[in-house]
C-alpha cells in the first residue's frame, strides 16, 4: 500500500493525538499518566507505528513506564483502531525518546538528530542497516519454541527463497526436537534438488488433507507469503489450522489481514529474516533450554534464497547487510559457487525449450518502455516443462535496454493467470499489483487475474503507463 507523504503526516498526527488522550483519560495504570508521546512514525505500508515516548524521572521510573506501555499495547492498539476507524490498525512499537530529558542546546539536538539519521533519506537509512538491526518479534520466537508439530508452507510455485526458507527453518526446528513438515508442490524446478533436505524433508501438497486428520499440526508457518491463499492448492486445508504465523519480506496490501509474525519489507529475501530467527533459536531460551549450532544444510538453504532473490546480488534491494550475511555464510563453509550454479543458472532441456517460446512472445509497448511476455499451458505441454521452469525468465526480460516495466503473464488454469511485474527502470510496480489485489515491492510485485490474456495485458500495461 502506498501512502502519500501528506496522508502519512496526517495519520502520524492523528495517532499521536489519540494515544496522548488515551494515556491521560483511559489508561488504568497511573504510571502511564506520566508518559508523554513525543512523536509517531509510520513505516511505508502503515503496518507498524513507531511511538517515541518520554517521561520525567529516574531510570527506574522510566523502566517502569516502559513496562506499563508494553503491557497496555493491546488495549491502546484496539482503541486506536476503533477511534480512528482504521481498516488495518498498525502494530504499535514503543521506543523511549531521551532528547527531551537532556536539556541540550539547539545545535547539539540537531547533531543528535543527524546521528540518528533523521535528516537522511530512506535509501541512506537502509544502507546504514546491519544484520543485527533485523530483530525477530518476541511473540513469534515464543510461538516457535512452544510448538511441537509444525507445518511450514511456501507460496504456490515457490522460488528458492521460499523453499530455502522453509527447509532452513525446518532444520532448526528439528534441531530443537520438534516435528517440522515442509510442503512442496508438483513439478519443482531442477535447482531444488540441490537444496539440502529436498526432497527428504518435503511432503507433497496432495497429502495435506489426510495429514490434517491423522496428524494435525499445532502451528502453521507461511514462508515468503503472509496469507494462506497464496498456497493455492493448500489454501482450503490450511484454513483449518487456527494457530498460523508468517515470515515474509513482501509489503502487505489488500483488505485481508495479514497473518501475525514478522513482515519486514526492508529485507531483500525471506531467507535473511529466517537466518535471524535461526540465530535466536540457536541461542536457546531464557531458561537455558534448547540451543544448537546451525549446520551446513541450514546455511546453504539460506544462501540459495538470498542469491536468487537478489538476482546474483544485482537488484536494487541488495543492501550492505545482504553482503554481510553472504560473507558470514561463505566463511561458515557454504559452497557459494555451487549453490548459485545449481539454483540460479542451471536449466533443463525442457526449460530451455520453454524459454525459446517465451522469448518469441516478447511484445513492446509505449516505444519500448514496457515489455510483456507470456507462458501459457500450451507452451508447457509442448515442451514438457513445468510452471516452475519460468523462474529466472523475468531476469532476462528486465535486462533489455530501455525497458522501464516488465509484465510476465503465466497461465495457471483456463482463464486464470499469474502476473509477475518488475520495474528495472526504477518505477513502482507494487502500486499496479495492489490495484488488482496483489502485492510485493516497488521493484517486484505480482497478482492473480481472471480473464482473456490480451485484455489482462492491456489493463496491466495501462496501469503501469500511468507512471510514465
Amino acid at each position: 500500500m502506498t501512502t502519500s507523504p501528506y496522508k502519512g503526516v496526517k495519520l502520524n498526527a492523528s495517532i499521536h493525538k489519540t494515544l496522548a488522550e488515551l494515556l491521560q483519560q483511559s489508561a488504568k495504570d497511573p504510571r502511564l499518566e506520566m508518559v508523554s508521546i513525543v512523536s509517531v512514525e509510520l513505516n511505508r505500508d502503515r503496518s507498524v507505528a513507531k511511538v517515541f515516548w518520554s517521561t520525567v524521572g529516574a531510570d527506574g521510573e522510566r523502566e517502569a513506564c516502559g513496562k506499563a506501555l508494553r503491557r497496555a499495547r493491546g488495549f491502546l492498539q484496539s482503541r486506536l483502531g476503533d477511534i480512528l476507524r482504521l481498516r488495518e490498525t498498525p502494530e504499535l512499537r514503543f521506543y523511549p525518546d531521551e532528547t527531551l530529558d537532556r536539556s541540550l542546546g539547539v545545535d547539539e539536538v540537531l547533531r543528535e538528530l543527524a546521528t540518528r539519521g533523521e535528516f537522511e533519506d530512506e535509501a541512506a537509512r537502509r544502507r546504514r542497516l546491519v544484520l543485527a538491526d533485523l530483530v525477530p518479534p518476541a511473540d513469534l520466537l515464543a510461538a516457535l519454541r512452544r510448538a511441537e508439530r509444525l507445518w511450514l508452507v511456501p507460496h504456490w510455485n515457490p522460488d528458492p527463497d521460499a523453499m530455502g526458507a522453509c527447509l532452513a527453518l525446518a532444520g532448526a526446528l528439528h534441531a530443537l526436537g520438534k516435528e517440522a513438515r515442509v510442503f512442496s508442490y508438483p513439478d519443482p524446478p531442477a535447482g531444488f534438488a540441490a537444496l539440502p533436505g529436498h526432497p527428504r524433508r518435503t511432503t507433497p501438497a496432495a497429502e495435506a488433507a489426510g495429514l490434517l486428520l491423522s496428524a494435525p499440526p499445532d502451528t502453521l508457518l507461511m514462508l515468503d507469503c503472509h496469507r494462506r491463499e497464496r498456497a493455492e492448492p493448500l489454501a482450503d486445508v490450511l484454513a483449518h489450522v487456527a494457530n498460523a504465523w508468517t515470515i515474509d519480506h513482501h509489503l502487505t496490501s489488500g483488505r485481508r489481514q495479514a497473518l501475525p509474525g514478522w513482515i519486514e519489507p526492508v529485507a531483500e529475501s525471506t531467507c535473511t529474516l529466517v537466518y535471524r530467527v535461526i540465530e535466536e533459536l540457536a541461542r536457546g531460551d531464557a531458561a537455558g533450554d534448547g540451543g544448537f549450532t546451525p549446520d551446513a544444510g541450514m546455511l546453504t538453504n539460506i544462501y540459495a534464497g538470498i542469491v536468487n532473490d537478489t538476482g546474483g546480488f544485482r537488484f536494487p534491494s541488495t543492501l550492505p547487510l545482504t553482503f554481510e550475511l553472504a560473507h558470514t555464510l561463505a566463511r561458515a563453509g557454504v559452497d557459494t559457487a555451487a549453490v548459485t550454479e545449481a539454483t540460479l543458472h542451471r536449466r533443463s532441456r525442457a526449460a530451455t525449450a520453454l524459454l525459446q517460446k517465451v522469448l518469441a512472445s516478447y511484445t513492446y509497448h509505449a516505444r519500448g518502455r514496457v515489455l510483456t511476455l507470456r507462458a501459457d499451458l500450451a507452451m508447457l505441454a509442448e515442451t514438457g516443462a513445468a510452471a516452475a521452469d519460468t523462474e529466472g525468465m523475468l531476469m532476462l526480460a528486465s535486462a533489455v535496454e530501455g525497458v522501464a516495466f516488465v509484465v510476465f503473464l503465466k497461465q495457471i488454469e483456463t482463464d486464470r493467470w499469474r502476473a509477475s511485474l518488475r520495474a528495472p527502470g526504477g518505477g513502482d510496480v507494487q502500486v499496479a499489483a495492489a490495484r488488482f489485489g496483489g502485492g510485493g515491492h516497488r521493484a517486484a510485485a505480482g497478482c492473480t487475474l481472471v480473464g482473456e490474456p490480451d485484455a489482462l495485458e492491456r489493463e496491466l500495461v495501462d496501469a503501469l503507463l500511468e507512471q510514465l
